[in-house]
C-alpha cells in the first residue's frame, strides 16, 4: 500500500520529485541544487546508513522541462487552471492538477512528504525551509536540528554555500549526523 501511494505522488510531481519509491531520505530545495550540493547529500546518505541511491530529491519551484509546455514565470497566476491535455490529472487530484508546471503549494509539498514517506529530511535552504514550516503548521529553525512529525530534519538556511568553505562543511556535516539510523 504505501508503494502505491509513492508512486503516486511520484506520477502526480514528475517535474518537482526525483525519487524511487523507497526512498528513505528526501532532500527538499527552493530550486535546483548544485552538483556538489548534490553529491554532499547523496554522500551524507550513504555514510548515514541511508544509501545514496534512497534519496528523495524535490524541488519546491519546479524546473521548466523540455518538451512540456508551461507559461512563463512572469505571466503564470497563482491559481492557474490545469491543461485540459494533463493525462495524468484525475478527479481527486484537481487540487493539484497544476503542480506539473508551477511551484508547489504547502498543501502539495505536504502531499509529496506523507506520500513518499521518507525516515528524516534534508532542507536545503530557507525558502524550502518555510513552506515545509507553513505546510506542518510547525517553526523549523534553520541551521539546526528539527523534528516534523517523527521524522529528523536537518535544515539550512543555505546548504550550498556551506560547502563553499572547509568550517561551513564542517558545520554542515554535524548537523548532518543527526540523522544517521541507530
Amino acid at each position: 500500500m504505501l508503494y502505491a501511494t509513492a508512486e503516486a505522488v511520484l506520477a502526480r510531481f514528475p517535474l518537482q520529485v526525483r525519487a524511487c519509491p523507497n526512498a528513505s531520505l528526501m532532500c527538499v530545495s527552493s530550486g535546483p541544487l548544485s552538483a556538489q550540493a548534490r553529491d554532499a547529500v547523496a554522500a551524507s546518505a550513504e555514510r548515514l546508513g541511508f544509501g545514496r541511491e534512497n534519496v528523495a530529491w524535490v524541488e519546491v519551484t519546479s524546473p521548466a522541462e523540455e518538451g512540456v509546455a508551461t507559461a512563463p514565470p512572469s505571466s503564470a497566476a497563482a491559481d492557474s487552471v490545469p491543461a485540459a491535455s494533463d493525462a495524468r490529472a484525475t478527479p481527486i487530484e484537481t487540487a493539484d492538477a497544476g503542480a506539473s508546471a508551477a511551484s508547489l503549494t504547502e498543501l502539495q509539498l505536504r502531499t509529496i512528504v506523507e506520500g513518499l514517506d521518507p525516515v528524516a529530511l534534508v532542507v536545503a535552504d530557507a525558502a524550502a525551509a518555510a513552506l515545509l514550516a507553513e505546510a506542518y503548521r510547525r517553526p523549523l529553525f534553520c541551521d539546526h536540528p528539527n523534528r516534523l512529525s517523527a521524522r529528523s530534519v536537518a535544515a539550512f538556511s543555505n546548504f550550498a554555500a556551506l560547502l563553499e568553505t572547509p568550517e561551513g562543511k564542517q558545520r554542515a556535516w554535524s548537523l548532518l549526523k543527526e540523522l544517521a539510523l541507530e
